[in-house]
């Protein structure tokens, strides 16, 4: 396997903007000016966490190679991160190394995911993820950089570029960066790593191989099971119900989850509804090409859930005040990860 052993190639530059565009021609990119990853800088991202370049991060059997912390570091510096990002991104790559067998799909399905992260715990403000308005909107360099450190990862460390290693159909945007954080104080239930069994004090990092966050806009439903009801109405959609069962993330906004919060709705109440009422026949699913055929008489009683287990469906709160909106992210089956973050000095 390719280890850390076999140094990333050093280019030097007359100046910075030569630099960038020298990475362009190398293929570093994304598509998007990134910053040239100086050896110095490389370096200070090792250092913070105190790591020397050589440790294996994530491992990609298939293509019989591995992401050695140098060559995150590296990535990481080319997406704008900041030194202190760095033990998010380490804990997120180890977080996916638990799950192997997707490890695959997230560098190269046709289907397109992405890599969700959601940050809980007092790194979101130690630097700066947002988790207020604009929550999956640019605009906030944490927010932007992680996840983008984190594709980078893949197509310079594993060759994830669309029409080689990466063959999604149609691709997605969520594949720049889906990294946001949890608001954890105005939400009217516990913080989500907090419901994994972590204290309120731990900085964790939840990751999850998922695809675009869609919006469910409840403008004028004025109880709880409205909100829910237009959720599991999306939920039923022949988009989302290929997924069947599968693990999901919601982003209640704040409006909706004061609304829930006033009419008493608990987390385990959300996710029995959920789960009670985003179901489908089979035969549906096979006449949508969903599933497949050919219909069997019975079929249209056999009713396919959301999900396997109401825990299966994560709960969390985010978002701007002023739009009655939340947001439905599906996971693809992959085992979602919650993970505590190593943070240097404690």
């Amino acid at each position: 396997m390719t280890t850390s052993a076999e140094r990333s190639s050093q280019v030097e530059a007359s100046d910075t903007i030569e630099a960038i565009e020298e990475c362009y021609r190398l293929g570093w990119s994304d598509g998007l000016p990134v910053v040239p990853p100086a050896d110095y800088k490389v370096r200070e991202m090792l250092e913070y966490v105190g790591m020397t370049g050589e440790e294996e991060l994530l491992s990609f059997d298939m293509r019989r190679r591995v992401l050695t912390s140098e060559n995150v570091a590296a990535n990481a510096v080319m997406a704008g991160c900041l030194p202190e990002y760095f033990p998010v991104l380490v804990t997120t790559l180890r977080a996916l190394e638990e799950e192997k067998n997707y490890v695959n799909m997230a560098a190269s399905s046709t289907s397109s995911p992405a890599m969700l992260m959601v940050i809980n715990g007092p790194i979101r403000d130690q630097i700066g993820v947002n988790y207020k308005d604009g929550i999956f909107g640019p605009g906030f360099r944490a927010n932007a950089c992680l996840g983008r450190a984190v594709r980078l990862s893949f197509m310079n460390g594993f060759d994830a570029r669309p029409g080689i290693l990466d063959r999604g159909t149609l691709g997605n945007p969520s594949k720049y960066t889906l990294c946001i954080a949890e608001n954890e104080e105005d939400s009217p239930w516990e913080a989500l790593h907090v419901s994994r069994g972590f204290q309120p004090e731990d900085s964790c990092v939840t990751v999850a191989v998922a695809y675009n966050p869609i919006t469910i806009n409840n403008a004028y439903g004025n109880t709880g099971e409205s909100i829910l009801a237009s959720i599991v109405d999306a939920l039923k959609s022949a988009a989302l119900v290929w997924r069947f069962p599968s693990q999901w993330v919601l982003v209640f906004g704040p409006e909706h989850a004061i609304t829930l919060q006033h009419d008493g709705w608990t987390r385990p109440d959300i996710q029995g509804y959920i789960m009670e009422h985003a179901s489908r026949p089979l035969a549906d699913l096979i006449r949508l090409g969903i599933a497949q055929g050919p219909e069997k008489p019975g079929d249209d009683q056999l009713l396919r859930r959301c999900s396997r287990d109401p825990e299966d469906i994560w709960i969390l709160m985010g978002g701007g005040t002023g739009g009655r909106n939340s947001a439905i992210i599906d996971t693809t089956g992959y085992k979602i990860r919650t993970r505590k973050i190593d943070i240097p000095g404690g």
